[in-house]
């Protein structure tokens, strides 16, 4: 058989990621485990991550959820596409799309992140920058214009430019922890 006759059937099983090292969007099997990006070459995990007790390393890598229960503590840089922290962790922070920090959990470290939920009681410490940038870019937001200043014979045209971006520092209290 000559190529040209036969074809190969594409599967409909597949979903989008984006590459944590690029940023750029490829599709993959839903059911595979790892992959290696087709832009930049590098390892890929897709499998979410779920941490129950201490663990140290130096980082943790998905292009899923990393999850930390009450009872997980981890020193290490994360670098996923949504954090769920309810334990403590000890390390910077980058989410591609949110971040969410619960009640009783800390976090000591600089996160970078599409979005951040932090519940009441949650003990930060670092520097947090949050929005969506596009190839290390800050987001592009238009200009507001007030109806009283457009006349009805010029014509409107919106300039672009760069959206602030927020840098908080936090800072934990000066209350003193008993460590046992």
């Amino acid at each position: 058989m000559q190529p040209s006759e036969y074809s190969v059937p594409v599967p409909s099983d597949r979903t989008a990621i984006l590459c944590l090292h690029c940023g750029k969007p490829q599709e993959v099997g839903r059911k595979a485990m790892s992959v290696t990006c087709k832009f930049c070459s590098k390892s890929l995990k897709l499998e979410d991550v779920t941490i129950k007790r201490y663990e140290a390393r130096r980082v943790i890598e998905t292009c899923g959820t990393v999850t930390i229960d009450k009872k997980g503590h981890v020193v290490s840089d994360v670098r996923c596409v949504n954090l769920l922290l309810r334990g403590k962790l000890k390390g910077d922070v980058v989410g591609l799309r949110k971040v969410e920090v619960a009640g009783d959990a800390e976090l000591k470290g600089d996160v970078t992140a599409g979005a951040l939920n932090v519940a009441p009681g949650a003990m930060l410490e670092g520097y947090y920058r949050i929005g969506t940038a596009k190839n290390g870019e800050a987001p592009k937001a238009a200009v507001e214009v007030k109806a009283e200043e457009i006349k009805e014979e010029t014509p409107v045209v919106e300039e672009i430019k760069p959206a602030p971006v927020v840098k908080i520092p936090v800072r934990k209290s000066v209350v003193p922890i008993r460590r046992h």
